[in-house]
């Protein structure tokens, strides 16, 4: 279903997909049930939970702090 919203499936790796929309790059990483994203934009980041919420009922957990055993640190 997600290629509904015009996002393409890695041929490297199927839990990853991409889309680029303008300015916008937004990165998927799906596992079962779970999504982590990352986009190049605010705009791109908001586009793309609203369309993951037409679709599918989300949860939002908040910034990343940790994905498979590795902590993650933002330096802004």
């Amino acid at each position: 279903m997600i290629e509904s919203h015009r996002y393409y499936k890695s041929r490297a790796d199927p839990q990853i997909c991409s889309r680029v929309c303008k300015d916008k790059f937004t990165l998927m990483l799906i596992w079962t049930d779970n999504i982590l994203s990352a986009s190049s934009t605010i705009k791109g980041k908001i586009l793309a939970k609203s369309e993951l919420e037409m679709s599918y009922k989300i949860k939002d957990l908040g910034k990343t702090k940790l994905i498979l055993g590795m902590h993650i640190n933002r330096d802004l």
